[in-house]
């Protein structure tokens, strides 16, 4: 059903926001969901409150300047440096882009003071820009003194990892302490977290702090013999032995990046060859579900929808074919030759620093409402070029289909 909302809503676009459930009740739209537990106990705690409708809105996403404030309220010690901050403010702020005057400044006083925040290196904090889920976890962490390994990556089916980065440590301990809930889809680096991941994780920390116990029990069998006497929870499932890995550990070659004429150095990119087409940014929408969201990845380059390359299922990018008075961008037209490619012909996708490479295999014009092209029909991977069609019209739109043949890790 997601898989056809998206695909009616972007053949528009085209055209033209603890425990247990015997604290007090939670919000109409987080009763009865995976984040239940964590909205009752938070809200109960006075750290966070719902908008003016009366909802939470858990799949909304929320910026750096309101993870700040929540988590500087989660604890005493920040809560009362706060309270200070509000009324003796420093005549000069921290940041280049942060005011002494706004809302959020004491939090990030406070923060800073604690070295849970330290901002980029040049000076700014970037209040306004949405949390990552590597930026969540980062913070989390150091707010709640949480740290880990660097070298390995403990791997968990409920978030990525990778070793030897920034966020590393970070991820490794909230993943010994079961802060990242097992239900919820796997949380993917460099991608916007929403309200409810992020507070669920806020919340299960401060529950294994409040009881006193090493992991967050939530009804599942946890890893290594370890017990807690956490949450009591409904939910049921077996928690998956953690593994970790090295660096060396890559389940495709390794080549160096500069070898291989069609890598990016890009997160996310495309190359089409036979189309002059070279190092395309990609961009996930931030918001998917919005004609909005999905007009704005458009804006450098190309849009992403459902499955990632190696992942399996459908993955589709798409593109304007078609120039609009309103759209100022240089990718408006960037489709518009997307049907001479051919059968056979390969195109490079680099993402999350290996090269898929996939080739051609035939290409079709569908009605601008059919969704069939993307059915999970359980036969493998597959890229979808996506456009409208043809050119400077809405009536189709036209699709270029592309199998998998091999992948490279880079390095």
């Amino acid at each position: 059903m997601q898989y056809k909302r998206l695909l009616l809503l972007l053949a528009a676009v085209l055209l033209v926001g603890f425990g247990t459930r015997a604290f007090a009740a939670g919000f109409p739209d987080t009763d009865q969901t995976l984040y239940s537990d964590a909205f009752v106990y938070l809200s109960g705690k006075g750290i966070l409150r719902g908008y003016s409708d009366g909802l939470a809105r858990p799949q909304k996403f929320l910026n750096r300047a309101e993870a700040i404030k929540v988590l500087m309220i989660t604890q005493e010690k920040y809560a009362q440096r706060v309270l200070w901050y509000q009324e003796n403010m420093p005549p000069l702020p921290l940041f280049s882009d942060v005011q002494q005057s706004q809302w959020f400044a004491p939090f990030v006083e406070a923060a800073f003071e604690a070295e849970v925040v330290k901002g980029y290196p040049e000076g700014t904090l970037r209040p306004g820009q949405l949390l990552t889920v590597e930026e969540a976890v980062v913070l989390l962490s150091r707010s709640f003194g949480e740290a880990g390994e660097t070298e390995f990556a403990r791997l968990s089916a409920a978030i990525q990892n990778f070793p030897g980065q920034w966020y590393t440590s970070s991820i490794n301990a909230a993943i010994l302490r079961n802060a990242v809930l097992q239900e919820q889809q796997s949380l993917r680096l460099g991608q916007p977290i929403t309200r409810g991941q992020f507070f669920e994780m806020v919340y299960r920390m401060m529950y294994v702090r409040e009881a006193g116990v090493l992991v967050f029990n939530d009804g599942r069998t946890v890893s290594q013999g370890t017990q807690s006497q956490g949450a009591s929870s409904s939910r049921s499932i077996s928690l998956p032995q953690p593994q970790t890995i090295q660096v060396i550990n890559q389940p495709q070659p390794t080549v160096q990046a500069g070898t291989l004429p069609y890598a990016s150095e890009k997160y996310f990119a495309i190359t089409m060859p036979s189309l002059g087409v070279t190092d395309l940014t990609i961009t996930h929408p931030i918001d998917p579900l919005s004609s909005q969201g999905v007009l704005a990845a458009l804006k450098d380059g190309v849009g992403h929808l459902f499955s990632y390359p190696g992942a399996g299922g459908k993955i589709m990018i798409y593109g304007h074919s078609s120039g609009y008075p309103w759209d100022v961008s240089k990718y408006t037209k960037i489709f518009r030759k997307v049907n001479q490619l051919k059968a056979g012909d390969r195109i490079y996708v680099t993402y999350e620093g290996k090269l898929h490479t996939y080739e051609v295999t035939y290409e079709e014009t569908i009605d601008a409402k059919d969704t069939d092209p993307f059915n999970d029909d359980g036969e493998g991977e597959e890229l979808i070029l996506y456009t409208c069609w043809p050119p400077d019209s809405i009536a189709q739109r036209y699709l270029v289909h592309a199998k998998p043949i091999e992948t490279v890790a880079l390095r």
